[in-house]
């Protein structure tokens, strides 16, 4: 699973298509080997052991997904990535599915990103910025909005949970986009079953994306509604002139 930076090199080459001003690098996670299982969430302890949990880039083209996993305690959160579709079963046993049955686009493997997840860019410069990605819920945490749990509430008017990207350049943040994976505010009854394409423009040029979460259901420990969200197609686009794209 954890490939060196020469591989990484070499699949940042991939060109999904040509724009006026550059190309589109579009980051679908197909790349990533899973085992039987269909997910990875660095049990294989194959990272960098710090304080009693081990740090494992997960290498997809032109990014880094960071997963961290604790093996006292079997737990991983971060990024993990997944194949799993099954869209109907409730539950925590079912934390790697996504509640569309699918990749995006239709795509087999997807990402998911739980509690507080970061994304590099080690090739980030000012002519490489993020453009798009696309999200959706995981069916975990579909099922515990639309019927509550011992640990979390059904939802209902006035209710909401939300993902929050943000772009960070160095130290400096470069800005923050919220996206709601359910809305019951003003009226509305929305838990995201597909997959949805959120612009990631205003962050800009970055060299890491961080997600975490919030919601209206909230406890003495934080956010009691599951914090997990799926990624797919993650979009960069890279301008002519950039010495990070070779022929």
């Amino acid at each position: 699973m954890k490939k060196s930076f020469v591989l990484l090199f070499a699949a940042f080459l991939f060109v999904a298509c040509e724009t006026e001003t550059g190309h589109l690098l579009v980051n679908d996670f197909e790349d990533v080997v899973l085992d039987e299982s269909g997910y990875y969430n660095g049990s294989d302890t194959t990272g960098t052991l710090i304080e009693g949990r081990y740090y494992n880039p997960i290498y997809s083209k032109s990014v880094s997904l960071i997963n961290r996993y604790k093996p006292d305690w079997q737990y991983w959160d971060g990024f993990a990535v997944s194949s799993l579709t099954d869209s109907v079963t409730s539950g925590p046993a079912n934390q790697y599915s996504v509640i569309a049955g699918h990749g995006a686009s239709g795509s087999v493997k997807f990402a998911l990103a739980y509690d507080s997840a970061e994304i590099h860019l080690p090739y980030i410069n000012s002519y490489q910025k993020v453009k798009s990605v696309m999200l959706t819920n995981s069916t975990y945490a579909y099922y515990d909005m639309l019927k509550g749990s011992d640990y979390s509430k059904q939802f209902k008017a006035g209710d909401w949970f939300k993902v929050i990207i943000r772009g960070f350049s160095g130290d400096v943040q470069t800005g923050k986009v919220a996206f709601y994976l359910a809305d019951f505010r003003d009226g509305k009854s929305l838990i995201v079953h597909d997959w949805t394409k959120v612009s990631l423009s205003a962050l800009g040029a970055v060299d890491k994306l961080i997600f975490t979460f919030d919601s209206s259901d909230k406890g003495i420990f934080g956010v009691n509604t599951p914090k997990y969200v799926c990624v797919d197609d993650l979009v960069v686009e890279v301008e002519e002139g950039c010495d990070c794209l070779k022929d």
